[in-house]
């Protein structure tokens, strides 16, 4: 019977995995790719692991699973909530192999939790608050009670010392490894997913010490991915060369030079008005707005019939403004090197569609590598930058397969969904936008 085993790097970049194996930094990473493809792949847009995982699970673009940021509006409010399990429309990946009989285990899935039930075990990752409602079934709470199972980095060590947040790093990879061996070889599956978003956290807090090279916290950068190779080495000893290897990030990583406020500039140039001085939520939109944004730089146009006060009329009106906006946008510059921060802005229809497709954001400006787009409402000032010195990019994720050539040109994560499902003998569903990239013997 065909087996398949996905393991996810959150965030870490194809030139990154390029960069360690050559340097002998992850030699059981080095083994693997005279073996198998690995190549760059696209992330979503926007590039954040809310949208990227939930386009993985289903195989489908956002305005398929309705997933388009980290947060969602309410409609018709000037208000917002975050999604989970419960607002990804597309059907999971592991609810298409249930109907085949097929047994699925899946560790630290982001964009899962609550856990529904499945034909198999979930451990639902990021954003998990409770390690019961994350876990199916029940009966697996005790086992991951018992080794001390980490749901997630405790990221506000950050604040009492780096060297307390690196202990956590350490801690929560060697608690995922260990889960991750336990149902790997304690349980009965055909589809095997396990998930590091680890390494996305350590990316977001220490990627300036590792490109300036810092003394302290560079080695202990590489040491994170030693570690994370000896893992991957201990996966490999329990999967047999007749299994489906596959691993993959959801988005690439780049340092950080400026988080850039975008609702600053919407209201400096006359777009977004609030009623108070003091603004501190999208409630305090005032009239005569005509666009607004949320993370990551995704724009929306203050539509008549949409918004509460929509005052911009779907038509010619709206597609003005739309291109009025790009117009403007694009020339933002960094001031201190006077470059253009914005490398492309998305229209909606030229990257979404789908039953979803009208909640969708009206633009989506993706950033030159640097430039982390925010949807604050409250800052004043262009310009900052707070305590990451990481940031997500839509390009330079990565995929490997196993024993295999990967033979579509260009790669997008939503690819991967198909190429699991086919190296299981499983149709691809019809609404699934991903196609396989692997031809198989």
């Amino acid at each position: 019977m065909k087996k398949t085993v996905v393991i996810g790097l959150d965030g870490t970049p194809y030139s990154l995995i390029l960069k360690l194996t050559q340097q002998g930094i992850c030699p059981n990473l080095s083994k693997l790719i005279p073996t198998g493809s690995l190549l760059e792949m696209k992330s979503t847009h926007p590039a954040v692991s809310s949208v990227a995982w939930a386009s993985f699970i289903t195989g489908m673009n956002p305005a398929k699973h309705g997933i388009f940021g980290f947060m969602e509006r309410v409609p018709n409010k000037y208000d917002v909530y975050f999604p989970n399990s419960r607002h990804i429309m597309g059907m999971p990946l592991w609810d298409i192999l249930r109907d085949y009989n097929k047994r699925s285990i899946v560790i630290n899935m982001p964009s899962t939790y609550p856990a529904s039930e499945m034909n198999g075990i979930l451990i639902a990752g990021f954003v998990a608050i409770d390690l019961a409602r994350a876990s199916f079934p029940s009966s697996i709470v005790p086992t991951l009670k018992e080794m001390g199972y980490k749901i997630d980095v405790e990221t506000q060590l950050i604040h009492e010392s780096k060297d307390k947040l690196f202990d956590d790093l350490f801690l929560t990879l060697e608690k995922r490894t260990q889960a991750i061996l336990h149902f790997m070889k304690n349980e009965v599956w055909d589809l095997f997913i396990g998930i590091f978003t680890e390494t996305d956290r350590l990316h977001h807090f220490f990627w300036e010490s590792l490109e300036r090279n810092d003394q302290k916290y560079s080695p202990l950068f590489l040491e994170y991915y030693k570690r994370i190779d000896a893992s991957i080495g201990k996966i490999m000893e329990n999967i047999d060369g007749k299994t489906t290897l596959i691993l993959l990030s959801d988005h690439g990583f780049c340092g950080l030079k400026q988080e850039v406020y975008i609702n600053y500039w919407l209201k400096e140039e006359g777009f977004l008005k609030f009623k108070t001085n003091q603004p501190k939520s999208l409630s305090d939109i005032g009239e005569g707005s005509r666009a607004y944004c949320l993370d990551p730089g995704r724009i929306y146009i203050n539509l008549i019939g949409r918004e509460p006060n929509g005052c911009v009329e779907l038509g010619n009106e709206y597609e003005q403004l739309r291109d009025t906006l790009i117009s403007k946008l694009t020339e933002l510059k960094d001031p201190e090197t006077k470059i253009n921060i914005i490398d492309k802005i998305h229209k909606r229809e030229g990257i979404y569609k789908g039953k979803y497709f009208d909640i969708a954001p009206d633009l989506v400006i993706e950033p030159k590598h640097g430039y982390d787009l925010k949807g604050a409402i409250n800052k004043e000032s262009l310009f900052s930058k707070g305590i990451f010195s990481g940031m997500h990019t839509y390009d330079d994720a990565f995929v490997y397969v196993n024993n295999k050539n990967i033979i579509k040109h260009p790669l997008e994560i939503i690819d991967v969904t198909a190429t699991i499902l086919d190296s299981l003998d499983i149709p691809i569903p019809d609404d699934m936008d991903g196609v396989k990239f692997v031809k198989w013997n």
